[in-house]
């Protein structure tokens, strides 16, 4: 058996602080990956195919059941529908009426993209970008969840490692750098397909004005303690319908909801014991998502039974996905209950749904 070759933008090395997947997770994935690819010799590149097609693909989008579907061709948008030469956001095509995305009865299945269209494994736009929000609308992804951690001079910027030595070509931790620093820095976009020359770590409010009325934003609080600037950002930018305040704390939550009682949150749980303290403990006003922790996925019917859903990271099964080249794999996710994926390669999840 031989191991599916890997390409991996170089904007997305191993480096840095990533939280999830960190370093010995990615490798364990690698590993995983070679164990699962094709027993024939094969060039799997993480990259995207840059040619026209139609959307294919014979997953199910529906409720229930699921089929089995190839990578095969795809559609995909022109970079310039979302790089530094298109002009704002376009528009949505996501299928599925925006009530569903802060619904927690909704049962459509749906996809986030990890830091806006993929992180580490992304191939269409660089992490926690504009771009990657706009590849995102483009696409018709769901959620795209991001990473607000503030300067120096008291600003959030959408950045997920400590530093910004991974992602641009500067080098300093962001809460020692001023706001104007670290804009003054090149994001590092590698070989990904498309003009990403413009791009720079946005501003969480960059990021929230550009998803606005287009996909729903899952704010990842647990970057900073400064819940104030992200209500504030939410609430300064009126995307209080389009933002959903997520954090493992619920100590922050509490603060959220202090600040603005109206705002949408997601709690994170990792056990069935963890899952009735938080909801008892947010009964007034409950969560829109439950997040699960990858390894327990056995706590979906849980979730389900209590009158909400949940949502637990695909990492694992992007590559198992990419190694078989079949995009049947993310069925067993959502057929063992989950109802919202987030995805390293949203695209693929969107072909599994047939979307």
């Amino acid at each position: 058996m031989q191991a599916a070759a890997i390409t991996v933008s170089t904007a997305h090395t191993l480096g840095g602080q990533p939280d999830r997947p960190d370093l010995d997770m990615i490798i364990s994935l690698l590993i995983l990956l070679a164990c699962t690819s094709h027993d024939q010799p094969g060039d799997t590149s993480l990259g995207t195919d840059s040619g026209s097609g139609t959307r294919s693909g014979s997953g199910s989008g529906s409720d229930s059941g699921s089929d089995s579907g190839t990578l095969g061709s795809t559609w995909p948008p022109d970079p310039s529908t979302y790089d530094c030469r298109a002009k704002g956001s376009p528009d949505r095509i996501d299928p599925v009426d925006p009530t569903c995305m802060v619904d927690r009865t909704c049962t459509t299945r749906l996809v986030s993209g990890h830091r806006g269209m993929g992180g580490t494994f992304g191939a269409l736009a660089p992490e926690d970008t504009v771009s990657a929000v706009r590849a995102a609308i483009a696409y018709g992804v769901d959620f795209v969840e991001t990473d607000p951690r503030p300067t120096a001079d008291g600003v959030l910027v959408n950045l997920h490692d400590t530093t910004v030595d991974r992602t641009t070509d500067g080098t300093g931790e962001a809460s020692k750098m001023s706001l104007a620093e670290i804009q003054a820095l090149h994001v590092d976009a590698g070989d990904l397909p498309g003009d990403f020359s413009c791009e720079r770590v946005p501003t969480f409010q960059q990021i929230l004005s550009a998803a606005r009325g287009r996909v729903h934003v899952l704010v990842d609080a647990n970057k900073t303690d400064r819940v104030d600037l992200l209500v504030g950002d939410i609430v300064a930018t009126d995307t209080l319908e389009w933002a959903i305040f997520d954090t493992s704390s619920v100590d922050k939550i509490d603060q959220a909801l202090a600040i603005e009682p109206d705002l949408h949150t997601m709690i994170r749980v990792d056990s069935e014991q963890s899952l009735d303290d938080e909801l008892a403990h947010f009964t007034d006003h409950p969560p829109v998502i439950v997040e699960i922790e990858d390894t327990m996925p056995q706590l979906a019917p849980a979730v389900t039974a209590a009158g909400n859903r949940a949502m637990k990271d695909v990492f694992i099964e992007d590559l198992q996905v990419i190694g078989a080249d079949d995009v049947s794999g993310y069925g067993d996710v959502y057929d063992a209950g989950v109802m919202i994926l987030q995805s390293e390669r949203p695209e693929l999840v969107l072909e599994y749904l047939a979307r």
